[in-house]
């Protein structure tokens, strides 16, 4: 098992965190810490592979952190997500080696993908006796597959962002939803609501259920497959 440390200040978001590490095979999420205090004592007790890093903390700064890890030669690696869009903190984290980097409200098939890349990066580094071009070359165009993103071929009228909002909703919860309930959350109509849970339905991404209201018409509800 790949062990993951999550540093996050807040805790509701570490929890959010730690459950979408738990749904991707391999992993196990070996500790939580909430400051930069709580992370450094945590790395030397725990030895993480992988360590989910915030920037913002009340104790100090995750890209300061980085350097930190660098003099004290710690070889975990690290995946940034951070609500930080600067360019300035995107180019100090790439300096320091980190192996991705999330913008928040990150989607569960991009961290999915990331935590993907990282297991197959591990995989081939344990395994590798041997070096030749071609795996250098892999290692440093990082050409390992991942999955490829909802927005690309979608139909006309269907628009990424909107659907990655709705497959969002639909993560953070087990219970099935209404076209109208997602629409209510989300602020958009009913009917753009449906089209777009069709489209999940269609892409085998969503599962469908028809239940009966007070009035005894059916309505469909819809809930996103435990295996995408």
């Amino acid at each position: 098992m790949i062990k993951v440390l999550i540093a996050e200040d807040d805790p509701r978001i570490a929890l959010l965190h730690q459950s979408m590490v738990e749904k991707v095979d391999g992993f196990e999420v070996v500790s939580i810490a909430n400051t930069i205090a709580q992370l450094q004592e945590y790395i030397t007790l725990m030895n993480p592979d992988l360590i989910l890093l915030d920037v913002h903390f009340p104790d100090g700064n995750g890209i300061d952190f980085l350097e930190w890890m660098r003099n004290n030669a710690i070889p975990a690696k690290v995946i940034l997500i951070t609500a930080a869009k600067e360019m300035a903190a995107l180019e100090k984290s790439l300096r320091y080696g980190v192996f991705d980097y999330l913008i928040k409200p990150i989607m569960f098939y991009r961290f999915s993908a990331s935590l993907e890349k990282f297991k197959a990066y591990k995989e081939k580094v344990c395994t590798q006796e041997e070096l030749s071009q071609s795996k250098v070359d892999e290692f440093f165009n990082k050409t390992v597959h991942t999955e490829k993103p909802l927005h690309v071929g979608l139909p006309k009228g269907v628009d990424g962002i909107t659907l990655e909002k709705i497959l969002s909703v639909l993560h953070h919860h087990e219970n099935f939803f209404s076209a109208s309930e997602i629409a209510d959350r989300l602020g958009i109509n009913r009917t753009t609501a449906r089209r777009y849970l069709e489209y999940l339905v269609s892409s085998s991404k969503v599962e469908v259920d028809s239940l009966y209201g007070s009035v005894g018409r059916p309505e469909r509800k819809y809930r996103l497959k435990t295996t995408l």
